[in-house]
């Protein structure tokens, strides 16, 4: 009976959906995740900073961009789906960190080239692999991006003090994530895999097993408005509770994470035109 359930709520929805007992579970381990992630950055006395970001940088898209193949069966397994290919890439970064970390303290190389190096050479084999197809996809989610940029420019023009570059940068990351859901599911057929989005989006791939008050009406358009509400919320929770840089830069990489990674699958997955 346990492996049924475990099989129904975990195991057929990889690369397909996620289910409410499966985004609980996933969120518990993201939780123990950052805390384990975080120790282990301190441990290894790494300064969270605009060097460790752009150390990460490509593993970040790597892992996005990884999961869009894996939609077009460019890589096959499980292990390429969400949200276990999220994991092998931070298990690979970790090895990577402390290897490049060797380098820095053996041969002068700091760690974030070694690691940058690296990525990009993950990054190069995926474009490889990669052939857009779907121009008309692409060209939306640049334009709405565009809008996007555009706004949050004369925000910050006009009110400089309401947010700052950096909270701009991350927001924008999310918004990348909502533009790509949006023109996916809007004019391309496409599904919303994750439950409380699809849910409120009216657009959630497994809709009939949800019970007929939670099956809203189709209103994609919500996802910009839950993205730029929750996550700017979220960034001046982290901006207004501790006065510890280095913690704060860390869990705004982590809020980035989130949003670059899954715009970035979203808006690959829909230029390749996967179905």
């Amino acid at each position: 009976m346990l492996d049924s359930w475990i099989n129904e709520k975990f195991v057929q929805p990889l690369c397909h959906y996620y289910t409410l007992e499966a985004t609980i579970v996933y969120g518990l381990i993201m939780a123990g995740a950052v805390f384990l992630i975080y120790k282990i950055l301190k441990h290894y006395n790494v300064k969270i900073d605009k060097h460790f970001l752009i150390s990460i940088i490509p593993f970040i898209i790597y892992g996005g961009w990884t999961r869009a193949l894996r939609d077009h069966n460019l890589y096959e397994g499980w292990i390429f789906c969400s949200p276990p290919i999220y994991i092998l890439i931070f298990l690979v970064t970790i090895v990577l960190l402390t290897v490049s970390l060797k380098i820095q303290k053996s041969f002068k190389i700091d760690y974030y080239k070694t690691m940058l190096f690296i990525g990009s050479l993950f990054l190069l084999y995926n474009l490889l692999l990669t052939k857009i197809v779907n121009f008309e996809a692409i060209g939306i989610i640049i334009g709405l991006m565009a809008i996007w940029i555009i706004a949050f420019g004369l925000l910050k023009k006009f009110f400089p003090k309401m947010i700052s570059n950096v909270n701009i940068g991350i927001i924008l990351s999310h918004l990348l994530d909502a533009s790509s859901s949006f023109t996916s599911i809007s004019f391309f057929g496409y599904c919303e895999q994750h439950i409380f989005t699809g849910v409120l989006m009216g657009a959630y791939c497994n809709v009939s097993a949800l019970p007929e008050f939670l099956q809203l009406p189709f209103m994609p358009w919500t996802m910009f408005i839950i993205k730029i509400v929750v996550v700017w919320g979220v960034l001046h929770i982290i901006d207004t509770s501790s006065e510890d840089t280095e913690f704060n830069n860390f869990l705004k990489i982590i809020v980035l994470i989130l949003g670059l990674a899954l715009g970035v699958r979203n808006m690959l997955t829909v230029g390749m035109l996967v179905i």
